[in-house]
């Protein structure tokens, strides 16, 4: 892990991985070089998040790294979205809080804007 990297509640880090950006709050990131792999489901279920949760999590995160758009907007039309969902607000809240590292993005998935 490099320093003053930030790894987001209920995240999951893949055995040996390098991470080397901040990690969302209940994603799953696996490599060498890391990427983001998409939501920890089997530690969310475990946690006993409701289905209902997940399923928003997960509209929430294909919202944020879809590719049309700038990561700052699609963030923005998420914190909208799910105003009242608090889960998705603490993705939100993670990646608009400052940091001197790069968020983790999905490997086909668009680039920082």
């Amino acid at each position: 892990m490099h320093q003053f990297t930030r790894i987001g509640s209920h995240a999951f880090i893949g055995a040996h991985s390098m991470i080397d950006g901040d990690v969302i709050p209940y994603g799953m990131a696996v490599g060498n070089r890391a990427s983001l792999m998409g939501l920890n489901l089997v530690g969310l279920k475990r946690r006993k998040f409701d289905r209902e949760a997940i399923h928003k999590l997960r509209a929430a995160y294909r919202m944020i790294f879809a590719s049309e758009g700038t990561l700052r907007e699609r963030v923005e039309d998420a914190a909208e979205l799910f105003k009242g969902d608090v889960s998705v607000q603490d993705v939100v809240a993670f990646i608009a809080a400052a940091s001197d590292r790069p968020i983790l993005l999905p490997r086909n998935g668009p680039t920082l804007d």
